[in-house]
């Protein structure tokens, strides 16, 4: 039986709409100072590359760094929108990294990181941004001041003081088509404790998610009145967007249930981005949902779903997609590692696909290096990041 044609990674993306629009977010790993200053590098020029087919009207990235001395998000933008159509950017400060000190190597250990700015969340529009709400400094406990925090590790931070958002909430506001749109970016601490038993990060996750939550469709506090913040009005349209950090259906994790809840709630469409089926005919066991697999070619690796786009029902959604490449994983065999690889991988060299060497132990020999090799567009999209981008196609409701 001759072999099933794999469809490109873009077929899982509909064309552009003719009269609505498209949203792209991406979580594109620690695109900082060092790899944006180098006129090439291949993660940036990857992820670049994959933009640039997607073309998107309104752009939410997640982990670029926030550097006073550079323009980081502009530099990136340019490499793949050269005509300028995403004129209209902003990239908000982080808490992450803000107690660290590189001279001294002090990391940030309450909300993470090491060096200021890093972990900061962009946004980028062919639309003017009319206004931009940033919260950064707000207090958990101003948030819930009935939080009992004093059993967690919080860094040498005191419970009282330290910040909701270890990186920030972000609310744009624009005029599309005539109309108003209020564009929220965030991108959550890890719901996960990476081992530590005193970590504040699955109730930090829950907490900034209750915020989204009632800033989007929750009724007004007084206290956070008194700050200065209310939820958006109920007429407002919105799209929220990012890495959430944590998986929706996983009970270990109270942040999915307030994600469920939101999902559920009347003011919002009830989907979520997911790959198409025809992309994962051979990979019946990969979740269609998962935005995320560790770094490399092997997406048995930890397969998450951690990205999210919530759209309110002002808005029509023509597609909500997860944008994934079938990779047509191929393993030519398992050797010693110091063994001379280099006629093997030149002789399996061809058009349209990449040939590497990858961990034995994801299949099962620890002591040896498989020789695998994948689609290019596949080995591409994970050269860009770990996460994969979501694309939204909107236009108003009639």
């Amino acid at each position: 039986m001759a072999p099933r044609p794999l469809p490109s990674p873009f077929m899982s993306v509909n064309p552009r709409p003719t009269d609505g629009l498209r949203l792209v977010h991406w979580n594109i790993k620690e695109l900082d100072t060092v790899k944006l200053s180098l006129p090439q590098h291949l993660q940036v020029e990857a992820a670049a590359d994959i933009l640039r087919g997607l073309e998107p009207d309104l752009f939410s990235i997640n982990e670029v760094h926030c550097d006073p001395d550079r323009d980081n998000l502009g530099d990136f933008l340019r490499r793949f929108d050269s005509d300028r159509t995403l004129a209209h950017y902003r990239l908000s400060p982080s808490n992450t990294g803000l107690r660290s000190d590189p001279t001294r190597k002090i990391l940030d250990r309450s909300n993470f990181g090491f060096f200021p700015g890093q972990y900061a969340t962009g946004f980028a529009s062919r639309f003017p941004l009319e206004k931009t709400l940033e919260i950064q400094k707000l207090r958990w406990k101003d948030f819930e001041p009935q939080s009992d925090l004093s059993g967690f590790n919080l860094g040498g931070v005191s419970p009282d003081e330290i910040e909701l958002f270890d990186k920030s909430f972000t609310v744009h506001w624009l005029q599309v088509k005539g109309r108003s749109l209020a564009v929220i970016c965030l991108h959550t601490v890890p719901a996960f404790h990476f081992g530590q038993e005193k970590s504040p990060n699955t109730e930090r996750n829950r907490a900034q998610l209750e915020f989204l939550r009632w800033f989007l469709v929750g009724e007004p506090r007084p206290h956070l009145s008194a700050l200065g913040i209310e939820p958006l009005p109920p007429d407002q349209a919105f799209i929220a967007l990012g890495d959430f950090n944590c998986p929706l259906r996983d009970a270990h994790y109270s942040g999915g249930a307030v994600l469920q809840s939101l999902l559920n709630h009347p003011r919002i469409h009830n989907e979520v981005a997911r790959i198409p089926k025809e992309i994962l005919w051979d990979l019946p066991r990969l979740d269609p949902t998962i935005t995320f697999f560790a770094d490399g070619w092997d997406y048995n690796r930890l397969p998450t779903e951690l990205d999210y786009v919530l759209v309110s029902h002002e808005l029509r959604m023509d597609q909500l997609t997860v944008v994934f490449a079938n990779p047509d994983r191929r393993i030519h065999g398992l050797f010693d590692p110091d063994s001379d690889l280099t006629p093997l991988l030149a002789a399996l060299a061809e058009p349209g696909r990449q040939v590497g060497l990858q961990r034995g132990s994801a299949f099962g020999r620890t002591d040896q290096v498989a020789v695998v090799s994948v689609r290019e567009d596949f080995a591409r999209l994970r050269a860009g990041s770990d996460h994969l981008p979501l694309v939204l196609d909107f236009a108003w409701q009639d």
